[in-house]
């Protein structure tokens, strides 16, 4: 075997970073036997690697040191470059060389044109990803102004919702972190509310002209598909050796039941692509030579992921310190040679992102109708330690009818992995146990474990017995700590998720370079007999309620003057409903709705979370409650009930109540509001009450 001369081959920061997860060289070692490289270099084959990285008796850093010494010879290498340059221009001749640099664009136009003629592996399958995505989500892409997600229809309209006043505010020149349109007069802080700003930016254009609807479904696709690229791109770069273990793990990282339940209508946590890109970022930290590129790029990740889904960036910091401060403890020596450097580069990252994001989270901290805490049951939404060894109801496994018990609600199954994939990952990890960084891996996904079972730790619904440290859970010292505050303790079970793809894959990966065949077999066997119970199903939708055509043509503008820019719809829009919600986005929230599914402060001066003005006014009460349970206890209206649904009205600054024909008890609530406001006039399929004199 030849030695590969200093500089050739893959760029340094590949053995670099891959030290840490594999321990050897992740660019140097086997792919397929003989497989053409991107930069021309011919891997070996796969016993030519084992030999190398696996041979008994051979410490951590002989591992190291022998994948470094993987390669091919330097004149191979350069004639391989020289014609792909060859094959991208057209021409038979090589290229006449340079020391200067090529332009960008001359060097993107010619990957672009070897892409085309000689397709990489890292294409083909992001081409396959991107065409399961497709499938899973075909039922809501294809047909996305006529159906909605079946699992979870609410989270959509307030997404698609969101998706339209951003759009409004970028087309208006507004400021996105705010809105007035819900939650009248008070307004609505979208920075400090569950938000997916940044992709709704990127999909103004699409949303202004097809409709939110449009820019969702493309968004729950885009998702799935980009999470499972941007996976399989870092395991290959900086985790793994072969394609296989690669391609297999972000398969499972992609299309996990995590990823599969907060795809039903929770983008800003299946947003998961930039999670991989912001680890590999961590381990470019360690690069001396490129301290302040690489932390200004980790920044700027940072950065663009507070704006795609800032729980995840919660979740990854977490992990990711855990990881490092257990290999830390496992490498002190490692951990003190590169510790200045690190931290240098962390610092470039931290001041990158300090200055990006010091008005965006001034604002949502600070800003109007910021808040803190989380207006949820954490006890509720914690992890049950039994679910992980259940299968979710979106996967092959899972029971499509119904939702397993242990889980709190469709869309928080991230812990819910099944017991085959426990078995098998646990096994694979045993394999490896002798790697510091599966040690690591390990014991931060034993902690993440830990706090995904919340503030009462329970197994089957019971609490468990067995816990060391009393019926208390760790989440129970945490709950009022920044951030985990605004955290739910099922949530860390995402990470688990990413920590389990790692292990698999870490784990196929040696099976698939092992010397012995039926090792290899064995290993391939229990992997992919572990996936396929997971095989997720295709989402299911059902058909949209239409809105209601006093709206779409334009009818509803009689009810909005200036001073008067709210309409209030029956029923009132809240955590529940989203009646109204709809009505604003098909109208491009040019009116504002009261109340609606937001968070927001108790008071001016009470900074604690509420469903911010859910049925505070004493006429949002009455129609509530008329409209859930008819009109046999609706008081008398006199007088003073007109006065006071008059100045109700005037709080929300509406001079219009509207109610679509065949709502619920539509009848006592044109009984009331007939005698309170004034008779409501049939307006085709509406029924509108409005002031008089208004």
């Amino acid at each position: 075997m030849t030695e590969s001369p200093s500089g050739q081959g893959a760029p340094e920061h590949d053995s670099e970073a891959a030290a840490l997860l594999t321990e050897a060289s992740a660019t140097t070692a086997p792919s397929v036997p003989h497989q053409p490289r991107r930069d021309g270099a011919e891997r070996t084959t796969a016993t030519e690697a084992v030999e190398d990285v696996s041979a008994p008796g051979r410490t951590d850093d002989d591992e190291l040191q022998a994948g470094l010494d993987t390669g091919t010879e330097a004149e191979a290498e350069a004639e391989a470059e020289l014609e792909t340059e060859a094959e991208a221009t057209g021409t038979d001749q090589p290229p006449e060389t340079s020391d200067a640099p090529k332009p960008f664009r001359n060097r993107l136009a010619a990957r672009i044109a070897a892409e085309f003629l000689r397709p990489s592996p890292a294409l083909l399958l992001s081409l396959l990803y991107i065409a399961l995505a497709v499938f899973l989500t075909w039922k809501l892409l294809f047909h996305p102004i006529a159906s909605v997600l079946a699992g979870n229809p609410y989270d959509q309209f307030y997404f698609e919702w969101q998706l339209t006043a951003v759009e409004h505010a970028v087309t208006h020149l507004q400021n996105p972190l705010f809105t007035h349109a819900m939650n009248a007069p008070d307004g609505m802080n979208l920075a400090a509310n569950p938000q997916i700003i940044g992709p709704a930016i990127v999909l103004t254009p699409i949303t202004a002209l097809f409709g939110s609807a449009v820019s969702f479904a493309l968004l729950t696709t885009f998702n799935l598909a980009a999470t499972a690229i941007t996976w399989r791109w870092f395991l290959r770069r900086h985790v793994v050796r072969t394609e296989t273990a690669a391609f297999v793990g972000g398969l499972f990282l992609g299309f996990s039941p995590s990823m599969m339940s907060h795809s039903l209508a929770h983008p800003n946590l299946a947003g998961q692509w930039l999670v991989p890109l912001i680890l590999a970022g961590v381990l470019r930290l360690r690069e001396p030579e490129r301290q302040v590129r690489n932390g200004i790029v980790l920044g700027v990740l940072i950065t663009a992921q507070v704006f795609v889904g800032e729980e995840l960036l919660f979740l990854t910091a977490m992990g990711t310190g855990l990881f490092l401060v257990a290999y830390a403890a496992m490498r002190p020596r490692q951990a003190r040679d590169e510790a200045v450097t690190f931290l240098r580069g962390a610092g470039f990252a931290i001041v990158t992102a300090g200055v990006l994001l010091a008005y965006p989270l001034s604002f949502q901290f600070f800003g109007p109708m910021s808040f803190k805490g989380i207006p949820f049951d954490i006890g509720y939404y914690s992890a049950d330690l039994k679910s992980y060894a259940v299968y979710p109801n979106l996967e092959l496994w899972g029971d499509p009818a119904k939702l397993d018990p242990l889980a709190p609600g469709g869309t928080e199954q991230a812990a819910l992995v099944g017991w085959a994939l426990l078995l098998v990952v646990a096994l694979l990890a045993m394999w490896l146990i002798r790697k510091a960084a599966v040690r690591a891996l390990l014991i931060a996904a034993l902690i993440l474990v830990v706090l995904s079972l919340g503030p009462t730790p329970v197994y089957d619904h019971k609490t468990l017995g067995f816990w060391p440290i009393g019926p208390a859970g760790v989440w129970t010292h945490l709950e009022h700590l920044p951030l985990f505050s605004s955290s739910l303790p099922v949530r860390s079970a995402l990470a688990v998720s990413w920590i389990i793809g790692i292990l698999l894959a870490l784990g196929l990966d040696e099976a698939v370079l092992h010397r012995w065949q039926v090792l290899r077999g064995v290993g391939i066997g229990a992997v992919t007999a572990a996936l396929i119970p997971l095989i997720p199903r295709v989402f299911d939708t059902v058909p949209r309620t239409p809105i209601p055509q006093y709206f779409t043509s334009g009818a509803w503008k009689e009810c909005v003057s200036p001073g008067h820019h709210t309409i209030v719809g029956v029923p009132l829009s809240d955590g529940g409903d989203r009646t109204n919600e709809t009505w604003s986005t098909a109208e491009n929230t040019d009116f504002a709705i009261p109340q609606g599914p937001v968070m927001g402060p108790n008071s001016a001066t009470d900074k604690q979370v509420v469903w911010a003005k859910s049925n505070v006014l004493w006429t949002a009460q009455w129609l509530a409650y008329i409209y859930k349970n008819g009109g046999g206890s609706t008081p008398a209206v006199d007088s003073a009930i007109q006065n006071r649904v008059a100045l109700d009205l005037g709080t929300w600054q509406a001079k219009c109540v509207v109610a679509a024909d065949g709502t619920q008890n539509l009848a006592a609530i044109k009984n009331f509001l007939d005698q309170a406001i004034a008779p409501g006039k049939l307006e085709g399929d509406v029924v509108v009450w409005m002031e008089p004199g208004r």
